[in-house]
């Protein structure tokens, strides 16, 4: 029972740091995730996206989630829409990349001009751009192999 409110936490605490633009907190939170995701498939963009559902688990009580949303330009990887009970919280659009920057996200997010796709939640919505290096190195500053990169559109 201890170890099921341990997990709770962490996603709690996922889509808490979300909202707060805690991107040092989020990144932290995905490495956990990720690591217990136990997927064969670790190392791929698949892998990255059950991990950060997992995290973001919590967020189904006020969010509805949709996976690759058209945006007429590309394919918003993961889509959270607030629910009518929950209209004070912000539309979130989270773009994934694997072995890149987090940087490439949030730059494709708005190259694309996704969050026109949710243009009635304007000045609402964050853009969240998480990247996983595979390669990173244990001597390395960034140890973590997760980055994230929030903004708001």
């Amino acid at each position: 029972m201890d170890g099921d409110i341990y997990i709770l936490q962490k996603i709690a605490g996922a889509v808490k740091a979300t909202w707060n633009c805690d991107e040092e907190k989020v990144a932290e939170l995905l490495e956990w995730f990720h690591d217990t995701a136990e997927n064969r498939t670790y190392n791929s963009e698949a892998a990255l996206s059950y991990a950060i559902q997992m995290a973001y688990y919590a967020a189904q009580k006020c969010y509805t989630t949709i996976q690759e949303l058209d945006s007429g330009k590309g394919y918003v990887d993961l889509v959270y829409l607030p629910s009518p009970k929950s209209s004070d919280k912000p539309a979130l659009l989270v773009e994934l990349k694997y072995d890149k920057t987090r940087e490439t996200a949030t730059d494709q997010i708005r190259a694309k001009n996704y969050p026109q796709k949710l243009e009635h939640y304007k000045g609402n919505i964050l853009m969240i751009g998480i990247n996983y290096e595979k390669d990173v190195r244990s001597t390395s500053l960034e140890y973590k192999h997760h980055s994230c990169k929030i903004e708001t559109a």
